[in-house]
């Protein structure tokens, strides 16, 4: 019996390659995600403290650090903005890749549910003709049974 092959083998192994590739993106993103996250809340914790700190001071002491503060916490403000916009391009980015993912992924467990039809069907057809041949070997067989004993008879 001949190697059961199929026609769209090539299509369902580029679409697991590109699932492969499309999970590898994602996980890429997701941690982005992970470090734009842990950046700002770096930052946020850094004022925080810094703040903290302010009060615990003397209102004497602390005039002057304040005015200083408040131009860091205003450019930390800008950045911590400039990173949850890139949070949100990065989330957006993920979003769009993980529907990339499930339709590939789909596409895939398609293809796969469809070759294992296929393979089902060319070992029925298989067993098919395989039965047909026993068959008619049989057949065979006993057309010279009897055509051997006809002329045994005859004899």
């Amino acid at each position: 019996m001949k190697r059961f092959t199929w026609k769209l083998q090539r299509v369902l192994d580029i679409t697991g390659q590109r699932e492969r590739a499309l999970r590898s993106a994602l996980f890429a993103l997701a941690q982005a995600v992970v470090r734009v996250r842990g950046a700002i809340v770096e930052r946020r914790t850094v004022l925080r403290i810094l703040l903290e700190e302010l009060g615990r001071r003397r209102v004497g002491d602390r005039l002057a650090d304040q005015a200083v503060f408040m131009e860091y916490s205003v450019m930390e403000e800008r950045d911590i903005r400039r990173l949850q916009d890139r949070l949100k391009q990065l989330e957006a980015e993920r979003s769009q890749k993980r529907e990339e993912f499930m339709q590939t992924r789909s596409m895939r467990e398609t293809l796969e549910r469809r070759r294992e039809q296929a393979r089902g069907e060319y070992l029925r057809q298989a067993a098919k003709r395989e039965q047909a041949e026993f068959d008619e070997g049989t057949h065979v067989a006993y057309a010279r049974e009897t055509a051997r004993r006809r002329v045994a008879v005859l004899d």
